[in-house]
């Protein structure tokens, strides 16, 4: 009977262990899946955010540069906004905003460490794979659209070669 009762408490401590494993892997913004490539315009963009019935879930992806401007107070917890611009650095059009995780050392996050100051150019943004990249790195950008969100949610960053 004892060996019973070890085995369905080690097989319930192994579900909890893996569903919790699971969760964090997932939370974590790692292996998303990359999108149908569409045209990189703020135009093009619109069209997909107006019509959520019909693109809810649906994977795009468009190529751009990321850029981040901290404000005086960034909430960890909360997503951030990063957006996608034509040109590097501040000066590009925006073809949309996304929403992003804040982690340093993340995966598809977005991170200014503390003692850097506030230029986007001390930015630090984390690929899927966890590899950093700057403002200067050319990305594509897989998303989904989201019934809740007015932005792209569910980012993969994909630096191109």
């Amino acid at each position: 009977m004892k060996t019973k009762k070890t085995f369905f408490l080690t097989a319930a401590i192994a579900g909890t262990l893996f569903t919790v494993a699971s969760c964090s892997y997932f939370e974590s913004g790692k292996n998303r899946e990359k999108g149908t490539p569409m045209e990189s315009s703020k135009t093009a963009i619109q069209k997909i955010l107006a019509d959520k019935e019909a693109n809810e879930g649906k994977r795009f992806s468009i190529a751009g540069y990321l850029n981040y401007s901290a404000g005086m107070t960034v909430y960890i917890d909360r997503p951030q906004t990063v957006y996608v611009n034509t040109t590097p650095g501040d000066d590009g059009e925006t073809i949309t905003p996304v929403e992003m995780k804040w982690a340093e050392n993340g995966h598809n996050s977005v991170f200014v460490p503390e003692n850097a100051g506030r230029g986007s150019d001390k930015t630090i943004f984390y690929d899927n794979e966890g590899k950093p990249l700057t403002t200067n790195d050319k990305v594509e950008v897989s998303f989904e659209v989201g019934k809740t969100s007015i932005y792209p949610v569910e980012v993969r960053i994909d630096k191109i070669k």
